[in-house]
């Protein structure tokens, strides 16, 4: 196949890998948080939402694809807990509940009366049944459904410039609406979805090439297709950063899982927000039913249970999922924020270290446990 075809086929799917449910909310939030510092914030959000999935791929890649050995790099007890209790928040503690509240903001406007307990409960169920089953159409949902998001989103920023306000008056420094950006990266979890889908992405990359092609230049394709991705999520992150800005008074209200959304209904009208409520909610099912199916499928293992208890596995953390979604969106971010910002920093020290060497493992678990500490003392002091 041709390489320039390779690098942008790739560099598409890498875009769509990391634009999920947490990347349709937080960048409309930062730039309303930031108001006239929004490209500062957005800059911020680009460091955790962007670079360091990117470097995250990498830092896995150079560790032969195996998460495991690279968090087994800051000792046998980060290699045994971080594995667990990351996928858990990617999985139904905090990422899968989160898909469903926004898929309920995407379409709630459009659904007058639809509780969220309802909504939940029948996305629950759908998503148990797809992931006993055939995926091919989730695939097949997933590769057009991707184009189509961005390119409609591409059409709301357009349109938008024409009707945007005056960005409101920050309440922060310059330094402080970039930090906000940083930190508020962090509820993405873009950085832990590059660990778990690191091999995946390398191996497909692979497969493309020649039987001869050596690891060296399977980077070099990789790092090609990383930069496509990367223009085009900072594209649609400033774009979507600048509508929080210029829209602060509108969304002032909103739940943000239903910024986007009301933000369409303002500047594309209401066949606008349906047709987007719709592609939100189906871009969140075809997150969900891959985040649940590796969740169950790691617990799975990790419990060394036999074939015939897999279903009783995937049922129960379909019934965490809708558990924890009940809490909607705002009640999530609340147990989940605290533990982010105090793993996440530790971690991206963990991801550039590795880049650097796979060696030194005594370094790298005192500037892992260090790190750690030290934010958590920070916090409980602060």
């Amino acid at each position: 196949m041709n390489e320039y075809k390779l690098i942008f086929m790739y560099g598409f799917a890498l875009f769509g890998m990391f634009f999920g449910a947490g990347n349709m909310v937080f960048p409309i939030k930062i730039g309303q948080m930031t108001g006239e510092n929004w490209l500062l914030g957005g800059l911020g959000l680009a460091v955790t939402g962007i670079i360091l999935p990117f470097l995250g791929l990498f830092a896995v890649k150079l560790h032969k694809g195996d998460y495991m050995r690279f968090f087994g790099g800051a000792g046998s007890l980060a290699r045994s807990v971080l594995p667990l209790v990351m996928l858990s928040l990617f999985g139904s503690f905090a990422g899968e509940p989160r898909c469903i509240t926004v898929a309920y903001g995407g379409i709630s406007q459009c659904v007058p009366g639809l509780t969220l307990c309802v909504f939940s409960f029948i996305f629950c169920v759908v998503m148990y049944y797809v992931c006993l089953k055939e995926q091919r159409i989730i695939n097949l949902v997933g590769k057009w459904l991707t184009p189509v998001l961005l390119l409609f989103l591409t059409a709301l920023i357009m349109l938008s410039l024409a009707d945007a306000g005056v960005p409101g008056e920050s309440t922060d420094t310059p330094m402080g609406s970039f930090c906000g950006g940083v930190v508020t990266g962090y509820q993405t979890m873009d950085l832990v979805a590059a660990f778990f889908f690191s091999k995946l992405i390398f191996t497909q990359i692979q497969k493309k090439l020649p039987p001869e092609t050596s690891d060296k230049d399977v980077i070099k394709l990789s790092v090609k297709s990383g930069a496509v991705a990367i223009v085009m999520l900072m594209a649609v992150y400033v774009g979507m950063v600048f509508l929080g800005s210029n829209f602060a008074g509108l969304i002032e209200n909103v739940n943000p899982a239903s910024m986007l959304t009301t933000v369409a209904n303002h500047t594309m009208g209401s066949y606008a927000t349906l047709f987007m409520g719709l592609l939100i909610m189906l871009a969140c099912f075809t997150t969900i039913v891959a985040l649940n199916s590796i969740y169950a499928q790691f617990l799975h293992s990790l419990l060394k249970l036999g074939k015939d208890k897999f279903k009783f596995v995937l049922f129960m953390t379909t019934a965490i999922t809708f558990a924890i979604s009940l809490l909607d969106f705002r009640g999530i971010a609340e147990f989940l924020v605290p533990i982010l910002d105090a793993l996440y920093p530790s971690t991206i020290v963990l991801t550039i270290v590795s880049i650097f060497t796979k060696e030194h493992r005594q370094l790298k678990t005192i500037l892992f446990y260090g790190t750690l500490a030290a934010v958590i003392l920070h916090k409980v002091f602060a």
